[in-house]
């Protein structure tokens, strides 16, 4: 070996072990970070299981043993932070164009004109399996595999919601305004924008004449929620509101976007913790609502898929499934056991328009590698960090993720 091929090597050595100290320490950091959040949050915690019912009055010892402290900002808007990394402002709010006698989730919605108890678990399988599908998909781009390199948890669930896959949750937010934008204004999915709603769409009939604005107080929402740390937990956090917090993409951050879990909930209208306040629709409010919000802009400012909108429509109506992706829905469902029983059934289905088939390979659903390079190139250097002006934090949460599968 010459000097000149001993001197490169020498220099790759060096600069990987530099890049593995680095990682170390920052590791390191991060497990000091943490053992301190664990005493606090075993504080917490206790004080949360220790509760059998929601307290009405004020608790001295609760609020010290649960808030981590209160921001008041100059709009007079409290954010309240718990000592689990959780933080809330005093409502809850979610916006809806017209007077339903039904509000929940877009999975409910098809589920509640099925009438068979059969087809509907089938229906859900189909659902999870495209859920599943659109996880695989988005981890394609290097955006969300820096997100999983970090340790960062990446809301599935929450992040498919949001683009238009049915789900079990229901979008809820601690901005009024963009509640009340959801109210007022429509996307129109042929041009992908959004309108303000005008005359001819609301005064069709009584129900559309209306708009509503559900809203609940946080303290409502039972502490208990606020402990969701493992899948067990989650499962049983049954209308729950969570926090989204910063997710690939932008999107549920900036839209201030909580969820809540409705897998067996009553509809939003009998809810007991939320009040409903119906507002009468004008084209002057629905304009000036979406000119305060930037026609949209301020709904979805950074839209890192705007470029796959035809994708995601392939996965929003699949019938072709990988096998990974059923056994995910099994898994998600309690039914892995079962499997050959509800392959057959789901392919012997008439539950949806086409004839669903589970292979081996995941779908490509149009995403060739080019466009997939396409996006990361576009993404090369972006910093959520940076664009934001944040130190981002992590937490654990109680959301089932793909990878729990395969864990022994």
């Amino acid at each position: 070996m010459d000097q000149a091929e001993y001197t490169a090597r020498y220099d790759a050595l060096a600069a990987r072990y530099e890049k593995l100290q680095a990682r170390h320490d920052g590791l390191q950091k991060k497990r000091e970070r943490r053992q301190i959040q664990a005493d606090e949050l075993s504080g917490f915690l206790f004080a949360i299981y220790s509760l059998d019912t929601l307290p009405l009055d004020f608790d001295p010892a609760l609020w010290t043993a649960t808030v981590d402290h209160v921001t008041v900002h100059a709009d007079g808007r409290l954010v309240f932070r718990f000592r689990n990394g959780a933080e809330v402002t005093e409502h809850y709010y979610r916006g809806e164009k017209k007077i339903y006698t039904q509000s929940g989730t877009t999975l409910s919605r098809p589920l509640r004109k099925i009438e068979s108890d059969k087809d509907k678990l089938l229906y859900r399988l189909v659902a999870d399996m495209r859920i599943a599908e659109f996880a695989f998909f988005i981890r394609k781009f290097d955006r969300v595999k820096c997100w999983d390199d970090n340790g960062l948890t990446v809301l599935v669930d929450a992040l498919a919601q949001h683009y238009g896959l049915e789900t079990d949750w229901l979008d809820i937010t601690n901005d009024f305004n963009v509640a009340l934008f959801f109210a007022t204004c429509y996307w129109d999915n042929n041009v992908r924008k959004w309108f303000p709603l005008t005359r001819a769409q609301t005064g069709k009939k009584c129900d559309t004449q209306y708009g509503v604005i559900f809203r609940a107080q946080a303290f409502s929402v039972n502490l208990k929620n606020m402990a969701v740390l493992s899948e067990q937990e989650f499962k049983r956090a049954e209308g729950a509101i969570l926090p989204i917090g910063y997710q690939p993409f932008m999107r549920c951050h900036t839209q201030y976007g909580y969820s809540m879990h409705m897998k067996d909930s009553v509809p939003l209208q009998d809810n007991p913790i939320l009040e409903q306040f119906r507002f009468r629709h004008s084209e002057k409010l629905s304009q000036d609502v979406y000119e305060l919000m930037g026609g949209g802009e301020k709904i979805y400012p950074q839209e890192g898929l705007s470029d796959f909108y035809d994708i995601l429509d392939c996965i929003i109506y699949a019938t072709d499934f990988s096998d990974e992706a059923f056994q995910y829905a099994l898994e998600k469902n309690d039914l892995a056991a079962n499997a050959e029983q509800y392959k057959r059934a789901l392919e012997q289905s008439h539950i949806c328009p086409a004839p669903i088939h589970i292979c081996n390979e995941h779908p490509s659903f149009g995403a060739t590698r080019q466009r997939i390079r396409q996006a990361n190139r576009k993404d090369m250097g972006f910093s959520i960090e940076e664009y934001y002006g944040i130190q981002l934090s992590t937490r654990k949460t109680g959301v089932y993720s793909l990878e729990e599968q395969n864990k022994p």
